[in-house]
């Protein structure tokens, strides 16, 4: 199967959920004016608007949207949506500050995941209500596509963004046998959830499958 199992998920978390989700981590959560009443979203894909909870200066955290999707390698043209080789040159030196600042660093809201395919294979971590992936974030200025009113079709539009990405790792057994080569990290522990977000190197131990009994298949 050649499609990436890291991208499409669901997010139908609730704002309250989330800001508990901040509360277990000790941590005061605000909201953005886009962010005060969050919609379900049945399927987040590439080059979307999403729900991401980043740093604040102050010691908060804010939950505010932003577009899914690295700006993509000088030789590419897709936007990159998820990082996995983080001994590769483009990571660990032209990008090291996305990966390690803890200012770039954030958490990605999410209820389920899938492959990006028809009669897709949905999974969830059992007995959250909301888990997180470990994400980074960075700003840029150029062309992402953008919707239109009235019309289905995307237009390329210049503006400044604020773009997200997420880290993955080895498939477990549950997603090998959907998809052999990655999953995302995923981290639902509020102490691992207050180390990733504190950034430096040693938080990436954390980019590990998680254990077969935390995850299953949704029916």
């Amino acid at each position: 199967m050649n499609v990436d199992m890291c991208n499409r998920y669901e997010q139908k978390g609730s704002v309250s959920q989330i800001r508990a989700l901040a509360q277990r981590m000790g941590r005061q959560l605000r909201t953005t004016s886009q962010t005060d009443n969050l919609p379900p979203h049945e399927s987040v894909y590439p080059d979307q608007d999403a729900p991401v909870i980043i740093n604040t200066e102050d010691g908060g955290l804010e939950l505010t949207m932003m577009r899914w999707g690295f700006p993509p390698i000088p030789e590419e043209k897709t936007p990159i949506t998820n990082i996995r080789n983080l001994k590769s040159k483009w990571w660990k030196d032209v990008n090291k500050e996305y990966i390690t600042s803890k200012a770039y660093r954030c958490l990605v809201p999410f209820t389920a995941f899938a492959e990006p395919a028809r009669d897709s294979t949905w999974f969830a971590v059992p007995d959250i209500e909301i888990a997180t992936f470990a994400g980074f974030w960075c700003p840029f200025k150029g062309e992402r596509l953008m919707g239109q009113p009235g019309q289905k079709r995307r237009v390329r539009q210049s503006a400044d963004w604020r773009l997200f990405a997420f880290l993955t790792t080895e498939a477990n057994d549950i997603v090998r046998p959907i998809h052999e080569k990655a999953m995302p990290v995923i981290l639902f522990e509020p102490a691992e959830q207050t180390e990733w977000l504190n950034g430096e190197e040693v938080s990436l131990r954390l980019q590990k499958p998680l254990l077969n009994e935390q995850l299953r298949i949704r029916a």
